[in-house]
């Protein structure tokens, strides 16, 4: 059933893991060691304290990444990311629960908003600046935070209406500059009594000695300790002759605490002057130092210079009229936007997506494929190449379009620990290698294709692309997804020294190595859609596939409220992630066999079935599985370019679907399953007496290539019945 990549070359790609990672391959969770590394492979302790090693190939972890069975959790040891989870817990910006994402959705649009204002020089940090300008500060806040997560009863914390005092804006811009967006996140359901041994009138009278540390005279903290002793000495004196009991001095930790709870840059700029603190804090002019691959990725959007017609003959049978005008596929002669991401290190291209228009999801479609393994398009185009880079990026630097300033896109980023940057309007340098691939993709592919549309009215003269336009989505996605594998990535490269870009990443990875991309778990949480879903003894459901396992039945007989979310990925539905309040599951399909299965090709699956069988309501694996495996033969290089289409999977198309074709659909025959046990045991022999006919030959659809029909299989092999579970 499954399509088998074969542009995967597991020799050619190392990992590289940071001294302050935690490691969980396969379950079991590891750290670096000092000088683990070496040529054949790595070395790695398990992170239980025992001391014990494991060590794996480079051939073995690059085949457990491109399989999503290797999760980092970057600097996760660090000292100050440890001391962060202390303050807001250990969970990820995309499992934040409704109101806690609100208020942090709040939060950051009014940084990104003040950042935006900022170095536009029309505000700056004092109380009369920000006062002044409240207002448009709101108004751009709420263009950050297009999609709130917050409920219809909005607290004071989440309501955009109630603008942050100054300090409030200051306080949040030195815990973002300090940590970034993670360090935004609060912890209101900590409130209460936290058993500070200082009062209001110690805090006052250390404070004053505290913040003359940023003085030009530059004292050390030992003298800002002793001049704090000195002033609750000379205070405990008065007490005492008022008859109250002495403060206690505070200790030289408590002061060193203080002090680095003061602004950093306000005291660079009172100790050190304006000029060295603007070079400690905002350095510029001093070029980019890349030795690593994915260590700046540009991600940049585009219109090609091609009209051609927005269909494919391919997905023509397998997508009814409206899916194919959700991905822009509506017959007419247009020109396509197209999102491509650069390595800024080797110039290799790591992810690609089409669509009409700018579009959030397009961001986010390209983030997903920066992660992954991109042989299966390679394959689709009949590459000779390889298209294998992948990994966790370190910084990605866009423009300022609403794809990238989009909450979704910058959520995703800042839980894959991935740093990004907005280049500021007007300086196209900064993103400077997209903006010389496009120009290469103008010169060097573009003018080999009917339909283009020059770069100018003079250079068009009297040509008119539209009359020349023939080419398909699909004829354009071969002859982009070819040119980039074997030629672009094959050509000597002026940027780095007339070395090709596929050398120049297989050298620098052999050598750095880099970040393996996140498992499928945390892929699904980051990425997925978020489903309300009710439980009931069968589980939950899907577009008609049924998701059970006991760690839910348990739960459904322990916990009154039914009221569950679900994530749920388009790339792969043989899995979600269910939670129940604090509670979180992984929990499969109960018909197996769905790993890896996309919902493309399960919607098509379902509709061939329900053509060739009308009337029936019940399907068994067997039946469903040859469907599946007949639309993956008949359009396989189609579908898979379709993935280069940015594709919405809302819950309210979800939720249509669902309504218009799975009412009253049961994969998985007649009699209901029941949960699996945990042990993997339980499942039933099926009865030989009560064998299901085997199903008709699947219709014939209209395709360039006979349709293929039901597979054979062994006289002595009987026709798959009904699967079910055992209690």
């Amino acid at each position: 059933m499954h399509m088998h990549n074969l542009s995967f070359d597991a020799d050619r790609h190392h990992y590289a893991f940071g001294k302050y990672d935690r490691i969980t391959i396969e379950g079991q969770t590891y750290r670096t060691l000092p000088h683990s590394r070496n040529e054949e492979g790595w070395l790695l302790e398990l992170d239980d304290g025992s001391g014990r090693c494991g060590s794996f190939t480079h051939q073995e972890l690059s085949r457990l990444g491109s399989m999503k069975r290797i999760r980092v959790e970057h600097n996760f040891h660090a000292p100050e990311i440890a001391k962060r989870r202390l303050l807001t817990g250990d969970v990820l910006i995309s499992e934040l629960e409704a109101k806690s994402a609100a208020r942090l959705t709040k939060k950051n649009a009014y940084i990104e908003a003040f950042l935006e204002m900022e170095r536009e020089k029309r505000i700056n940090r004092t109380d009369a600046a920000i006062l002044a300008n409240r207002f448009e500060l709101r108004g751009r806040a709420m263009d950050y935070a297009a999609q709130f997560r917050g409920g219809e009863n909005v607290q004071q914390s989440q309501d955009f209406n109630k603008d942050p005092s100054p300090r409030t804006l200051r306080r949040w811009h030195a815990d973002h500059r300090a940590s970034g967006i993670g360090c935004l996140v609060d912890a209101m359901n900590r409130r209460g009594n936290r058993n500070r041994l200082m009062g209001p009138e110690q805090l006052a009278l250390m404070m004053g000695e505290v913040r003359r540390y940023a003085s030009e005279d530059r004292p050390s903290m030992k003298t800002i300790h002793e001049n704090v002793s000195v002033a609750f000495d000379a205070r405990n004196e008065a007490r005492v002759a008022e008859g109250l009991h002495p403060f206690p001095i505070p200790s030289y930790e408590t002061v060193r605490r203080a002090i680095h709870m003061l602004d950093p840059f306000e005291v660079a700029v009172a100790r050190d002057g304006i000029e060295e603190a603007r070079k400690k804090f905002m350095p510029v002019g001093e070029g980019l130092r890349l030795t690593r691959p994915l260590e700046r990725v540009e991600i940049d959007e585009n219109t090609i210079d091609i009209i051609s017609l927005t269909k494919s003959w391919g997905l023509l049978a397998l997508l009814t009229e409206e899916e194919r005008k959700i991905l822009g596929l509506d017959g007419s002669k247009a020109r396509w936007f197209v999102t491509v991401a650069i390595c800024a290190t080797t110039r290799c291209i790591l992810g690609m997506a089409f669509s009409r228009s700018a579009k959030e999801k397009a961001s986010v479609q390209v983030l997903q494929m920066i992660l992954r393994d991109k042989g299966k398009w390679a394959d689709a185009a009949g590459s000779l190449g390889f298209w294998d880079m992948h990994g966790t990026p370190v910084l990605i630097v866009t423009d300022n379009g609403a794809a990238f300033k989009s909450e979704l896109f910058r959520t995703a980023c800042a839980d894959l620990g991935i740093t990004t940057l907005r280049a500021p309007a007007g300086m196209a340098q900064m993103r400077a290698r997209n903006e010389r691939f496009f120009d290469s993709l103008n010169t060097g592919v573009l003018p080999r294709l009917p339909g283009r549309t020059f770069g100018s009215i003079r250079e068009r003269g009297n040509a008119d692309p539209e009359a020349r336009a023939a080419l398909t989505f699909d004829d354009l996605a071969f002859c982009l997804v070819r040119w980039i594998v074997d030629i672009y990535h094959n050509t000597s490269h002026a940027g780095l020294g007339g070395e090709t870009p596929l050398n120049c990443w297989r050298r620098l990875a052999a050598e750095w190595g880099v970040q393996p991309p996140p498992d499928m778990g945390l892929h699904r949480v980051i990425f997925g859609e978020r489903l309300p879903r009710k439980l009931s003894r069968e589980g939950v459901t899907v577009l008609g596939l049924r998701y059970h396992s006991e760690a839910l039945a348990r739960l459904m007989t322990n916990r009154e409220e039914r009221n569950v979310e679900v994530r749920w990925h388009p790339d792969d539905i043989g899995t979600v992630t269910v939670y129940a309040g604090e509670q979180k599951f992984e929990v499969g399909t109960v018909l197996p066999g769905f790993d890896g299965v996309s919902a493309r090709q399960w919607v098509a699956a379902t509709r061939e079935l329900k053509a060739a069988n009308a009337g029936r309501k019940s399907y068994d694996r067997q039946m469903i599985h040859a469907a599946i495996t007949a639309i993956e033969s008949r359009s396989s290089a189609a579908t898979r370019m379709a993935g280069l289409l940015v594709d919405e999977w809302s819950p309210e198309r979800i939720r249509d679907l669902e309504a218009s074709l799975y009412i009253g659909f049961n994969a998985g025959g007649d009699k209901p399953a029941r949960p699996a046990a945990a042990d993997g045991l339980g499942r039933s022999i099926p009865d030989p007496e009560a064998q299901a006919p085997r199903p008709a030959t699947l219709p014939v659809m209209p395709a360039t290539d006979p349709a293929p029909t039901q597979p054979d299989l062994p006289d002595a092999a009987p026709a798959a019945q009904p699967w079910s579970i055992m209690e």
